[in-house]
């Protein structure tokens, strides 16, 4: 619309003039989502798709170091609590396939409202992610949290299972053996109802095998899914064949 180069100039300049007055008054929401970005990209890329193992349990019971032991995964091990605090994807094999591991940070005993972010990423893999939960008890206690306070704790996030096969590992088996627990305590984790395997990752004692039974019961869960969603599937098709 401008009748000379002057004109045109003038109208650039107003048009580039607003464009900069219209991003200056979006900038606390675009520095929001430049922000937003940099944090997917630093987000462990996880595949829901793939047969999965979740560890979980306490700060400091030992969950980092069996990833380092059966995966390709490098993660960070110091003897205090919290040094894990972002999800970590490790891969492993069992029976010729490729298998995701994923650690997660640690969980405290208290109410949902009270955890931090750092939990709160832990809290979302284990209630979304179809996988293996494999819970992960300190039975020497080195931890700095009693076997009671990991029980309790594994009853109160129990709800985040439902549907999910669960599997407890005994760990720092060097420092204890299970059989040396005091009775009630093994009657108590006994009475928890999941499947119960040991192991030390210093030892390396029991490592392998607990990495093979919560792969064995993952792939066990998914057939005995398949069979019942076929065998609703047939019950569907006959009733719809009798109508």
């Amino acid at each position: 619309h401008g009748d000379s180069l002057y004109r045109l100039k003038m109208l650039k300049k107003a048009a580039l003039g607003r464009m900069c007055t219209a991003v200056k008054k979006l900038g606390p929401s675009l520095s929001f989502l430049d922000e937003v970005r940099k944090h997917l990209g630093r987000l462990p890329s996880i595949n829901p798709f793939d047969r999965t193992l979740i560890l979980t349990g306490f700060p400091n019971v030992g969950k980092s170091s069996f990833i380092n032991n059966i995966s390709n995964a490098n993660v960070d091990v110091q003897p205090y609590p919290f040094t894990t605090q972002s999800l970590f994807v490790g891969h492993t094999e069992y029976n010729y396939i490729r298998w995701q591991v994923l650690d997660t940070p640690g969980i405290l005993d208290h109410s949902l409202e009270e955890r931090n972010t750092i939990e709160m990423q832990a809290i979302t893999a284990l209630a979304h992610l179809k996988a293996c939960i494999m819970f992960f008890m300190d039975i020497s206690e080195t931890c700095g949290y009693p076997l009671d306070t990991q029980i309790s704790l594994f009853e109160s996030i129990k709800p985040l299972f439902t549907n999910k096969p669960v599997i407890i590992v005994l760990t720092k088996t060097d420092l204890l053996k299970p059989e040396d627990l005091e009775k009630s305590f093994t009657t108590k984790i006994q009475a928890l109802n999941v499947p119960i395997v040991s192991m030390s990752n210093i030892t390396g004692e029991g490592v392998s095998e607990v990495k093979d039974q919560a792969c064995k019961i993952l792939l066990d869960y998914r057939m005995a899914q398949k069979v019942d969603t076929l065998a609703k599937g047939s019950k569907i098709l006959k009733q719809e064949e009798e109508f």
